[in-house]
């Protein structure tokens, strides 16, 4: 076995079920961010109520930092929620007790979940695999639990109430009580993580990522201290989870406890092999796709989650990469047909 191929080699090999290095970049071209920043500006118009479209944002971050650690680390985790919760807590304490500003909070919700996700991850890499997957939700859950008890910090099951607040920012005062206003200031932000993570993910240390999913055996014998790396990617993952928690808080001025709970993890599993791991922009569509069905089928069934799981299950089993993967998959039926004729 030759194992002194180049990151960029391995990287170009192609994985079932997983989309290669170059494919990626092409779902990142101008065009593409330019399509989808145009839906994000105009979604307020598109969808019934704007607080549906503030949701749609906000887990969409949330699921492309469970991407990082998942599609394009190779990293399964089932307490993804404990950094969601921890993001949206902090940032709720801060308003509420501290009486900080809407950045300072953020801020917080930002830090601490980025030291959550340093702690649990150094304790969780001592495993691999699934034992990995099941330490974190162990550790997610321990986190719920003390979130739970301790009402007299987070509310407990009550949850906590947070104050809306205006923004004053370089002088000008963003009055975020007014839903479009947070409606935009929330997407802004989105905006500025989402530029960031792709900036990281096509950066020589996201190619290093991308190659130990493929095989991180060979890409070890390159050099490259690999549970350094996937400390630094669950960092990078609990950082962004942070921030969605944080605008999620700012989005409801309330912090429910069900922020922590393991639903919350199954539910941005879920999300993220609707749209496609390891595709940039998959974390948005399985977003549009799952706030989309639960939106509709709840209004006529109460048991809405049957329904999502059964479509969930055919779409594994009969496009097993992801709907975004569907553009791909056409234009190699179009490339084949025209080699045919």
């Amino acid at each position: 076995m030759d194992n002194k191929k180049s990151v960029t080699e391995i990287t170009a090999e192609p994985r079932p079920g997983l989309p290669t290095a170059s494919l990626r970049m092409r779902l990142v071209s101008p065009w593409t961010s330019l399509i989808f920043l145009g839906i994000g500006i105009l979604l307020p118009y598109i969808v019934p109520y704007i607080s549906l479209a503030t949701e749609c944002i906000i887990f969409s971050l949330f699921a492309l930092s469970f991407n990082i650690l998942l599609g394009f680390t190779g990293l399964l985790s089932f307490g993804h929620a404990a950094f969601f919760g921890i993001g949206a807590c902090a940032c709720g304490l801060a308003m509420a007790d501290l009486d900080t500003g809407v950045l300072s909070a953020l801020g917080m919700g930002l830090i601490c979940s980025l030291l959550a996700a340093i702690v649990i991850g150094f304790l969780c890499l001592k495993s691999h695999g699934i034992s990995f997957a099941f330490l974190t939700l162990a550790f997610a859950e321990l986190i719920y639990f003390i979130a739970y008890q301790w009402s007299s910090l987070t509310g407990g099951e009550d949850g906590l109430g947070v104050p809306r607040k205006t923004l004053d920012l370089f002088g000008m005062v963003i009055n975020l009580k007014n839903p479009s206003v947070r409606y935009y200031f929330i997407l802004c932000v989105v905006v500025i993580c989402f530029i960031l993570a792709n900036r990281i993910l096509n950066s020589p240390f996201g190619r290093v990522l991308a190659s130990m999913r493929e095989n991180e055996e060979r890409t070890s014998f390159l050099g490259f201290n690999t549970r350094t790396y996937k400390l630094i990617s669950c960092s990078l993952s609990g950082l962004f989870a942070g921030v969605a928690g944080s605008l999620y808080t700012i989005h409801l001025a309330f912090v429910p406890i069900e922020n922590l709970h393991w639903s919350m993890s199954g539910e941005i599993v879920i999300i993220t092999l609707l749209g496609g791991m390891g595709y940039f922009f998959g974390p948005v569509v399985g977003t549009a796709l799952f706030i989309g069905l639960r939106e509709l089928i709840s209004g006529f069934f109460e048991r809405w989650q049957l329904f999502v799981g059964i479509i969930f299950v055919l779409i594994v089993i009969f496009l097993p990469e992801g709907l975004s993967a569907i553009p791909e998959k056409i234009r190699g039926f179009m490339s084949g047909a025209g080699h045919r004729d």
